[in-house]
């Protein structure tokens, strides 16, 4: 019987006729489950609620994946934010050092100022009005950044000056 066939047909036949019928087969089962598939949608009361649940499922999970990127975002976003607080405070409290330093420093220059004005003022024995009124205005400044009473004793002192030119000479 195999020896009727090999001699009735050639090998290369042999191969065509199993491939074109495996590629029968394929498509009869192919046929058969689109038939099944369309019968289902047809006639099973459950196929569309099945179809339903599955897409409602599939929405959830989308909503779920969302959700959980949106809060991964928040995350993320409240380090950065926590990130940047902390460097403006450290930046902040540096300003606030450097204007402390700052304030410190204008409070000497101007007490070294103010005796240096006094001492030539002392020796000349009189203040000019506008001397008087820089003296004045540099010597609230003064206080205003928490200077102590030593200048307020010379300023004082500068007060009590006259505010025109003394002639020595007339009597």
């Amino acid at each position: 019987m195999w020896t009727d066939l090999i001699e009735q047909y050639s090998l290369q036949n042999i191969v065509i006729y199993t491939i074109m019928f495996i590629i029968a087969m394929k498509g009869s089962f192919d046929f058969f489950d689109w038939v099944k598939l369309k019968y289902k949608e047809k006639f099973d009361k459950d196929y569309n609620r099945r179809m339903n649940e599955n897409l409602t499922k599939e929405h959830y999970e989308s909503c779920q994946k969302r959700f959980q990127e949106s809060v991964d975002a928040y995350n993320n976003m409240e380090k950065k934010i926590d990130t940047l607080t902390e460097t403006i405070n450290t930046r902040f409290n540096k300003i606030e050092d450097s204007i402390q330093r700052l304030t410190e420093s204008d409070m000497h220059d101007i007490k070294g100022w103010i005796v240096e004005r006094h001492h030539k003022l002392m020796a000349q024995g009189w203040v000019d009005d506008f001397t008087m009124d820089t003296l004045e205005k540099r010597f609230s400044d003064y206080k205003i950044e928490g200077g102590n009473s030593y200048i307020e004793g010379l300023m004082n002192e500068i007060r009590a000056l006259p505010h025109t030119p003394i002639n020595k000479g007339e009597d």
